[in-house]
């Protein structure tokens, strides 16, 4: 089980059914990976609720679209859980392997194909995160909106028929993500969960 701290300094620290006050540093909030992936399930479980359920969420559903379609919700918790892991791809975890995992095989397939204008851009791009230092802009807000952004922009150019889809898979991306900060304290400051 988790442990929720509320930081005013001291806080209410609760892991395995225990309640204690104690000091709590800024660190004694950062969530484990397990802790993170279920954080991008849970928001993104809310995130298809509100997209099925709420009204005017209907415009993103289709005939051929449809939150029906088991392979759709699959991929959206996994786009979710990929997301929830990114931030921490600028230090050594397992969203850095993932990632970095998933951008080696990209690579391979890329050049064997002979496209190497995309397989240079890929490589760029899988640096930019080691450039910066741990929680810097992998943990920001604006990246949280941008990073996923290729998700709906790149297929659209090819085709614009797969804009409803794009959108969804993109605002799972976004749930993963924000699951991710706000587990690290980053959404509202004075509430960190640790697992």
């Amino acid at each position: 089980m988790g442990a929720i701290a509320v930081n005013y300094g001291y806080g209410i620290l609760v892991n395995e059914g225990l309640a204690a006050l104690a000091p709590l540093s800024y660190n004694s909030g950062m969530s484990g990976y397990k802790g993170h992936i279920a954080g991008a399930l849970a928001i993104n479980t809310a995130y298809v609720a509100a997209v099925k359920f709420l009204p005017g969420t209907k415009i993103l559903e289709r005939p051929d679209v449809s939150l029906q379609d088991w392979q759709l919700l699959i991929g959206l918790y996994v786009v979710a859980v990929l997301f929830g892991l990114f931030p921490d791809v600028d230090t050594n975890s397992i969203g850095q392997n993932i990632f970095f995992g998933l951008a080696f095989i990209a690579e391979i397939v890329l050049i064997a194909t002979g496209k190497f204008e995309p397989a240079a851009y890929l490589g760029l791009l899988a640096m930019t995160p080691i450039v910066g230092k741990h929680r810097g802009w992998t943990h920001s807000k604006l990246a949280m909106v941008l990073v996923p952004l290729p998700i709906v922009i790149i297929p659209y150019l090819h085709n614009r028929h797969v804009a409803t889809v794009g959108l969804l898979i993109y605002g799972a991306a976004v749930a993963g993500y924000f699951s991710h900060l706000l587990l690290d304290g980053l959404i509202v400051p004075f509430i960190r969960f640790k697992g």
